[in-house]
């Protein structure tokens, strides 16, 4: 399945900084419930890639679709 890119944290900020982190669980968390909200299995649509230099928060194409058609707005910073 392929992921869009909703969220990044450079990822030597996010094993040394904890209120990166704390920002990246948070809007994990955010994104998860929202995926809940709208009837769609999170471990499905919402992911965490760590690569060699960045932490990745990626949400499905299916609920990126929702989430772009969806009244009001999902972003959260």
């Amino acid at each position: 399945m392929y992921y869009i890119t909703a969220a990044r944290f450079p990822r030597e900020s996010y094993e040394k900084n904890d209120d990166i982190r704390l920002k990246a669980d948070k809007t994990r968390r955010h994104l998860e419930e929202l995926a809940l909200d709208s009837g769609l299995d999170p471990e499905l649509n919402v992911q965490v890639a760590k690569t060699d230099d960045e932490v990745r928060i990626g949400v499905s194409e299916e609920f990126d679709q929702y989430l772009r058609e969806a009244p009001g707005t999902w972003r959260h910073y």
